[in-house]
């Protein structure tokens, strides 16, 4: 697993320009550990979704919780990030990362895609999620051009308008390729597929979910009914149920739980934030002892560190995404697909089936996370059809993914009131461009204002 990740490390490194050494780049072929050139895309798979592993619940979902209030920062870097202090160096590890995953995918489309469809569906399935991420922090961000290695150090920025829709191409494309029959392949997915053993079925309700995500996300460019009914049609044929999750699983080892490492070498560089906290105490919430652990002012309690106040004995992560080395993680779930629905469902003016539709998906992040229904506290919080109860049950269900991020500056839900102590006394609304590449490529767009909207949020 190691040489699978140094492999996408080393041609990312040459992608992004990150070196200097010309003398390095001339000798890249005969590099028999990084090959340009290999057999087969197994390995390849794996790299890259061991890199989706890491965009998808590592430093980049964590650093935004703090800003949704999820998650609190009390010292170091995590206190600046609570303080809307970010410069363009703290963003480099997470944009490497995204391209770093992008190298291997690409080289899976570029190499065998003609070979083997079921290879080139997954590959652009993943890159739909690594380059949603990227495009949903940074606005434009390279990819038509982009992973060409030392033959394109400077690729253009695609806009946003042109990404999104360039992801529901590479989703259309997979759909495609998910459709032949398996005598159409050279090479068939199996335990080198860490998310759904090549079940092809799965891989293709994921792409429809993912397409569902973006049509919903354009409800401010396309129009709130328009954008609503693409999601509706989308979804018809994506999860179904829980059991069709994309999850990060972790072995405990050398491959560990990405929350659970950071809490157990920076103890007390975050806590759980004020604001989730107190929504599941007050809501008497069965999900609250699973999110957050019990806090240092009373040993049966649960507290939350507000922006202002820098609480180190504020409760800590949660058992449900951080309790140990192995703690699984979901990335995508039936619980949003039924959220997706219910938002879609109240802006075509359809409440009853809005309500059902948000009833089910609080119901199904229950049984995610506590590992049973509560048909009580789900008809509960499924109660009010409202925008505003939709996606703040959303914000509830989906932590620990950037999607909450997402939906607050999309909706304006739920209604944060920013860190008062900070310079600005704004939630930054994306990610400046990274240092790498105001510097080193010629061709960038380079944003330096955290509080520039994205083109899909104006």
């Amino acid at each position: 697993m190691r040489k699978h990740l140094y492999i996408v490390s080393f041609v990312s490194t040459i992608l992004l320009g990150l070196t200097s050494c010309q003398h390095e780049l001339d000798t890249f072929n005969e590099n028999p550990n990084s090959p340009t050139e290999v057999s087969t895309p197994t390995t390849l798979l794996t790299g890259g979704e061991i890199g989706t592993i890491m965009n998808s619940t590592g430093n980049l979902p964590r650093t935004l919780s703090l800003f949704t209030q999820h998650t609190n920062g009390n010292q170091f870097q995590s206190l600046d990030y609570t303080n809307y202090f970010l410069t363009e160096t703290d963003v480099e590890t997470d944009w490497a990362n995204i391209y770093q995953a992008g190298v291997n995918l690409n080289q899976i489309i570029k190499q065998f895609g003609t070979q083997d469809p079921y290879y080139d569906g997954i590959a652009r399935v993943l890159m739909a999620i690594n380059i949603g991420y990227a495009t949903d922090v940074w606005g434009d961000v390279p990819f038509s051009q982009a992973f060409q290695g030392i033959n394109g150090l400077s690729p253009k920025y695609d806009s946003q308008e042109q990404v999104i829709s360039q992801i529901q191409t590479y989703l259309d494309t997979a759909i495609t390729d998910f459709s032949k029959p398996v005598s159409a392949n050279k090479n068939i997915p199996s335990s080198n597929d860490i998310f759904y053993g090549g079940d092809i079925s799965k891989w293709r309700k994921l792409a429809y979910a993912l397409k569902a995500r973006y049509a919903l996300r354009l409800t401010q460019r396309d129009g709130s009914a328009a954008a609503a009914q693409k999601a509706l049609n989308y979804l018809q044929n994506s999860f179904t149920s829980s059991s069709d999750n994309l999850v990060a699983t972790f072995d405990g080892g050398n491959n560990q739980n990405l929350w659970y490492g950071f809490s157990n070498q920076r103890s007390g560089y975050m806590s759980m934030g004020k604001y989730f906290v107190d929504i599941l105490k007050n809501n008497n919430d069965p999900r609250l002892t699973y999110f957050v652990g019990l806090d240092s002012h009373n040993p049966s309690g649960y507290s939350g560190s507000a922006p202002e106040d820098a609480d180190t004995d504020a409760s800590p992560f949660g058992s449900f995404f951080a309790g140990s080395a192995s703690t699984s993680n979901i990335i995508f779930s039936y619980s949003e697909i039924k959220f997706i629905e219910a938002e879609a469902q109240f802006r075509l003016g359809n409440a009853t089936s809005a309500q059902a539709a948000l009833k089910a998906a609080v119901s199904a992040s229950l049984v995610d996370v506590t590992g049973s229904d509560n048909p009580t506290f789900a008809n509960t919080a499924s109660a009010a059809v409202t925008l505003q109860n939709i996606i703040t049950q959303k914000y509830i269900a989906l932590f620990t993914t950037i999607e909450p991020y997402n939906d607050w500056r999309r909706t304006g839900f739920p209604v944060l009131t920013p860190n008062q102590n900070s310079q600005s006394k704004k939630i930054p609304l994306r990610l400046i461009t990274p240092k790498s590449e105001r510097t080193l490529n010629t061709n960038a767009t380079v944003v330096g204002d955290l509080y520039a909207p994205v083109w899909w949020d104006n």
